[in-house]
């Protein structure tokens, strides 16, 4: 799974997350990757979003890109969420890499 690092909304976040982002944005991911929350990684988007889901790749809409993250996550319930890679740099660019476990194989979510 792929979701482009330029479509996170930082202004879409609650006041407590966007004044964080870059220490608390790791965590949520792994929370909401961990309970198959869609809707919750969705808030994260812009509004049109780069995803890349299995044989599913394209620009999608906020709405679109969180449809397809459900399916996804209802075939592939989430076991376990691993952070294998975290870059930062001075201009609060983040890219994290996650390793996702699921009742039916390994991802990398980047």
């Amino acid at each position: 799974m792929r979701i482009s690092a330029n479509n996170i909304d930082k202004n879409n976040l609650p006041m407590y997350e966007s004044s964080l982002f870059i220490s608390d944005i790791n965590d949520a991911l792994m929370l909401q990757l961990k309970a198959g929350n869609a809707k919750n990684i969705a808030r994260y988007f812009a509004t049109n979003v780069t995803l890349s889901i299995l044989s599913e790749d394209g620009q999608y809409s906020k709405f679109q890109a969180e449809m397809l993250l459900e399916s996804f996550f209802s075939k592939n319930k989430p076991g376990a969420v691993k952070l294998i890679q975290k870059i930062t740099n001075k201009t609060n660019y983040s890219y994290y890499v996650y390793q996702l476990t699921s009742n039916k194989n390994l991802f990398r979510v980047l």
